[in-house]
């Protein structure tokens, strides 16, 4: 098993050490102190990894970008056709911009009556926000770009492991904080009974974890629960969801599933514009 130290695994995430030792802590990063250092599997910091450039991204932009898709509101971003190059000795040409979307008049009064939580947070971001949220969805869409999508879908929420007895994992999934999805979700196609995967508010995860006796994983263990800590339950699991949470997985199976996914994804907004 590929391991790391806790500095190689700040520069792998482009965060600090301090970063880490906290998601150690909370159980969303696997590690284990050996000789007085904390040592990471390397799987484990893969699957939490974040794009290290530009601005942090919020969860909640993410999930206003999926209201957004979810309220068939996204606007296509029209194809822009870049100038060629004729020659290596020619000056290169400007990029040219990408046209400016105006954030979707998404219907908030019907989305509150399924998800009063999570609306009153998502209304909370700047127009500013919004907008650039609901243009790095409908962009990524629109080039029907599956590895942009799963990077932007990353920065959703924490996903945290854990260990928990096989008798426990039935009521863990049957318990009305938590929403099943992944493996756990009958349209992945894999559901797991040996496993335990959902979404779960952020407020709700430590209550959660204790009530259901979860244990933090240490490096010679396997987990089985698999917990998104999001903002907000959300009421129910969107197929980009059902695929981000595959694709964190990395194994083959999942990794087609959830492409297989995206494609119906993209389908679909297709055949709406």
């Amino acid at each position: 098993m590929a391991r790391m130290s806790a500095s190689e695994a700040a520069a792998h995430l482009g965060v600090t050490e301090a970063r880490v030792r906290q998601r150690i802590d909370d159980g969303s990063l696997v590690a284990e102190k050996v000789g007085g250092r904390w040592l990471l599997e390397l799987s484990s910091v893969d699957a939490a990894k974040r794009p290290a450039r530009g601005r942090p991204i919020s969860p909640l932009s993410v999930w206003y970008s999926m209201l957004a898709l979810d309220a068939a509101s996204l606007v296509n971003v029209p194809s822009v056709e870049l100038p060629k190059i004729q020659s290596v000795h020619v000056d290169v040409p400007k990029m040219p911009k990408m046209p400016k979307m105006q954030v979707p008049n998404i219907d908030f009064a019907r989305i509150d009556l399924e998800w009063p939580s999570g609306v009153a947070q998502v209304k909370s971001i700047s127009p500013a926000s919004r907008n650039r949220a609901v243009h790095r969805l409908a962009s990524a869409l629109a080039r029907e770009d599956h590895d942009a999508l799963l990077a932007w879908l990353r920065n959703r929420g924490d996903r945290h492991l854990y260990i928990a007895a096989e008798a426990d994992l039935k009521p863990l999934r049957d318990d009305e904080r938590l929403v099943p999805s992944g493996l756990s979700h009958p349209d992945s196609k894999m559901s797991n009974p040996s496993v335990a995967e959902g979404y779960v508010a952020e407020a709700d995860l430590g209550a959660l974890v204790q009530d259901h006796w979860l244990e933090a994983v240490s490096l010679d263990d396997k987990p089985n629960v698999i917990l998104h800590a999001v903002p907000a339950k959300p009421p129910r699991i969107s197929w980009l969801l059902l695929a981000a949470d595959l694709a964190e997985h990395g194994g083959p199976r999942e990794l087609r599933r959830a492409h297989e996914l995206l494609d119906e994804v993209i389908a679909d907004r297709v055949e709406q514009s």
